[in-house]
């Protein structure tokens, strides 16, 4: 796409809309991309610092978090769920996520799926596809 290739130039620099983070080593770490910034409130939220503490739920197996479009919010923060024997619920996952997350990061929204649908060979959540499952 030529136009969208036009507007990742900029100053001679191609914006790839990879968001990175430096280690106390000074390692380069992909952590996400600028797309993928959820728009809640006025607030940006990371889907990979939910999916982190999220994780950390013992009855989630796997997890993803996406943006779903909201009136009120602009978009709300989904956890899309694999759970790990009983279901966990959305008041179990949002007190899990106090004093880890701050509050507009806690999902409000909750779905419970088989299976996160991952890209072949780079398992990366395909986060479109969930997207449109949900809206």
């Amino acid at each position: 796409d030529s136009a969208a290739t036009a507007a990742a130039l900029v100053d001679g620099w191609f914006r790839t809309g990879d968001l990175a983070d430096v280690d106390d080593d000074g390692y380069l770490s992909i952590v996400g991309r600028a797309g993928d910034v959820i728009r809640t409130g006025g607030e940006g939220v990371s889907p990979a610092e939910v999916e982190l503490v999220l994780a950390e739920h013992p009855a989630v197996a796997d997890v993803a978090v996406v943006g779903i479009p909201d009136v009120t919010w602009g978009e709300v923060v989904c956890a899309v769920v694999v759970p790990n024997g009983d279901e966990p619920s959305l008041d179990g996952l949002r007190a899990h996520c106090e004093g880890r997350l701050a509050s507009f990061k806690h999902p409000r929204r909750l779905a419970i799926v088989e299976e996160i649908p991952r890209t072949s060979p780079t398992n990366q959540v395909q986060r479109r596809l969930l997207v449109e499952m949900l809206s």
